[in-house]
């Protein structure tokens, strides 16, 4: 099982579920996010909005790199640099949580 990370401009996170869910998907949430980038950067890129959507996906590992072919050919994101999408090992993040758990705390060694 793999965690897709999709960032994409404003509206388009249910074009990015729409497209993936031929792949039985059953998992998706879209967050709504705010870029960081100052307005000097933002001209410099000529950008013109930072909001973007964020889409978390439970994948299956064997889908993975089908996925992100079609969310490249849909929406060229090496091309017009307006979003991107890439996995997260899900096995990786839960070491990553359990070591923060015990760093804060919140666990304790047997």
């Amino acid at each position: 099982m793999k965690l897709l990370i999709t960032i994409i401009e404003r509206g388009k996170g249910e074009d990015v579920t729409d497209l993936i869910s031929k792949y039985k998907i059953d998992y998706n949430i879209i967050f709504l996010g705010q870029g960081t980038a100052t307005s000097s950067m933002l001209d410099y890129f000529s950008l013109t909005n930072t909001d973007k959507d964020i889409v978390l996906s439970l994948i299956d590992e064997g889908d993975e790199d089908a996925v992100l072919n079609d969310l490249e050919e849909e929406f060229e994101f090496s091309k017009k640099h307006l979003g991107m999408a890439f996995t997260v090992d899900l096995t990786s993040m839960n070491r990553l949580a359990y070591k923060k758990l015990m760093e804060e705390g919140v666990l304790h060694d047997k």
